[in-house]
C-alpha cells in the first residue's frame, strides 16, 4: 500500500491511498466471505458457493462495491495508524480510481499542533484577598430583619412597604380577557417591583375594597414574547392592607431568626462573616480559573480544524436547548426571534466555539506538560465541595455517583487536577 499525506489548512490532510494487486485479491477473498453469509443460491449449501457463481449472482458491480467497502475502510485505518494521525473527525473519501487497482483520497481534521506565545509555565494570576466588610455583615442582618417583619392588619389607605392582597384581570384593548392576567387574593409587597413596572405604584392610595381600572404597557423585553410592548387595561380590588413592623435586632431576636436557643446577636454576626467569607472564596477561584483561561488563550496558536468547531457549535445548541426546556421556553419561538432580529445562531455561536476550542486545546497540553497529581484528599474535598449543594438526607445517596471505578469519580478527579493546575498558577 502507498500511503502519500499531503497537508491542507486548519489541520486536515489529504491521504493518498494505492492499494497493490495483492492486497486487492485479499480484498475481494475478504468480500467474498462476506457475501457467502449474505446470498442463497439453490444447489449450494450456504458458504459454499463458488466464487464465478457469487460473481454472477451479485453482478461484477456489487462484487466491486463490496469489495471496495472493505478495502477503503480497512486501508484508510491502517493509514491513520502507520503514519501516527489523531483525527477528530470522519473522512471525508474520493475514488480517484478503481481499475486496474484502487485508489482514493480521504481528506480529515487532525488534532492540531498547539504552540504557546511564551512559557506557559510561567503564566499567572493574581489572588484578590477575600476580605468581609462590617456594612457586608449589616446588610444581611438588615435583609434578615426585612424578611422576619411581624405583619398586622391595618384599615388606612395602602402605602409603600405594606404587604396587601388584591384581585386583578387583565383585558386587551378590545375588552377581551388576557390568558395569564388574572389572579385572587394575591399577595405583594408595595414597592418590591415583583409586579410589572408600574403596578404596584397605581395600588399606592387605595383602601380596602377600592377598585380601579387602569392601563399598563409591558415592557418590550417582557419574558413571554405575547406581551411584549402591549398595552393591557387591569381592573383590580383590594382585599387587604398589613403594616409591617421591624423587630429590634437582639440577642432575643437572633435565638428567633436562627431557630438556636444558644445563639446571640455577636455570635450571629460571627456565623454571617464566616459564611460570607466562605462565600468570597468561592467567588474568587471562579474568578481566577476564569482570569486563567483567558490569559492562557491569549497565549495559545493553533490551527483550529473547522470539524472540532462545528462540533463544539453542536453541543452549545444543545445546551442552549436544555436550559430553555428547563425555563418553559418555546425553542422554535426562539429561533423565529432570531431571524425576526437578522440573527443567525450558528454565526453568533462560531466565535465563541472557537474560543472555546482553543482553551481546551491549550488546557490539554498544559496538562500534558505539567501533570498535575491529585491526592485522596484532594478528591475527597472536590466531592464534599458537590455534595454541599444538595441536602444532607440526599448526600449518602449521592456520594455513590463518585465512588472508585465511576465514571462521576474520574470527573472529580479531573476537576481536581484542574484547581491544582490552578493553583500551581496563581500569586497570592
Amino acid at each position: 500500500m502507498q500511503i502519500d499525506v499531503q497537508k491542507l489548512e486548519k489541520s486536515e490532510v489529504k491521504l493518498v491511498i494505492k492499494l497493490s494487486a495483492e492486497e486487492m485479491k485479499a480484498y475481494e477473498e475478504k468480500a467474498a466471505e462476506e457475501l457467502q453469509g449474505q446470498v442463497k443460491i439453490d444447489g449450494f449449501r450456504a458458504g459454499h458457493v463458488p466464487l464465478d457463481v457469487l460473481k454472477e449472482h451479485v453482478g461484477d458491480q456489487g462484487f466491486l462495491g463490496a469489495t471496495m467497502d472493505i478495502a477503503i475502510g480497512d486501508a484508510y485505518e491502517k493509514a491513520v495508524h502507520e503514519k501516527e494521525l489523531r483525527p477528530v473527525s470522519y473522512p471525508k473519501i474520493n475514488i480517484t480510481s478503481h481499475e486496474p487497482l484502487l485508489e482514493f483520497e480521504a481528506v480529515v481534521a487532525l488534532l492540531p499542533e498547539v504552540k504557546f506565545k511564551k512559557d506557559p509555565t510561567k503564566l499567572t494570576v493574581k489572588r484578590k484577598k477575600a476580605v468581609v466588610e462590617d456594612k457586608e455583615v449589616h446588610e444581611v442582618i438588615e435583609n434578615f430583619m426585612e424578611r422576619s417583619k411581624k405583619w398586622t392588619d391595618v384599615t388606612r389607605a395602602a402605602q409603600k412597604g405594606d404587604r396587601v392582597e388584591i384581585d386583578f384581570d387583565g383585558f386587551d384593548e378590545g375588552g377581551a380577557p388576557l390568558d395569564g392576567t388574572a389572579s385572587k387574593n394575591h399577595p405583594v409587597v408595595l414597592g418590591s417591583n415583583s409586579l410589572i413596572p408600574g403596578f404596584e405604584d397605581e395600588v399606592v392610595g387605595m383602601s380596602i375594597a377600592d377598585e380601579k381600572d387602569f392601563w399598563i404597557t409591558f415592557p418590550k423585553d417582557y419574558h413571554s414574547k405575547v406581551f411584549q410592548s402591549k398595552k393591557v387595561r387591569f381592573h383590580i380590588k383590594l382585599n387587604r392592607v398589613e403594616e409591617g413592623q421591624k423587630q429590634e435586632a437582639n440577642d432575643d431576636w437572633a435565638k428567633e431568626v436562627s431557630g438556636d436557643k444558644e445563639k446571640n446577636l455577636v455570635s450571629m454576626k460571627e456565623d454571617i462573616k464566616v459564611e460570607l467569607t466562605k462565600q468570597k472564596g468561592h467567588q474568587e477561584e471562579s474568578r481566577l480559573e476564569e482570569e486563567f483561561l483567558k490569559v492562557l488563550m491569549e497565549h495559545v496558536e493553533a490551527e483550529v480544524p473547522d470539524a472540532l468547531v462545528e462540533r463544539e457549535i453542536e453541543f452549545m445548541v444543545k445546551r442552549l436547548k436544555e436550559d430553555m426546556e428547563k425555563q418553559k421556553r418555546n425553542w422554535e419561538e426562539y429561533e423565529k426571534e432570531l431571524k425576526e432580529q437578522g440573527k443567525d445562531l450558528h454565526k453568533e455561536l462560531h466565535k465563541p466555539a472557537a474560543e472555546q476550542v482553543l482553551i481546551r486545546l491549550g488546557l490539554e497540553k498544559l496538562m500534558e506538560m505539567e501533570k498535575p497529581e491529585v491526592s485522596e484528599e484532594d478528591i475527597q474535598e472536590e466531592i464534599s465541595r458537590l455534595l454541599g449543594n444538595y441536602p444532607p438526607e440526599f448526600q449518602a445517596m449521592l456520594k455513590e455517583r463518585y465512588a472508585e471505578g465511576t465514571e462521576g469519580r474520574e470527573t472529580v478527579k479531573g476537576a481536581a487536577r484542574f484547581k491544582k493546575l490552578i493553583r500551581g498558577h496563581t500569586e497570592d
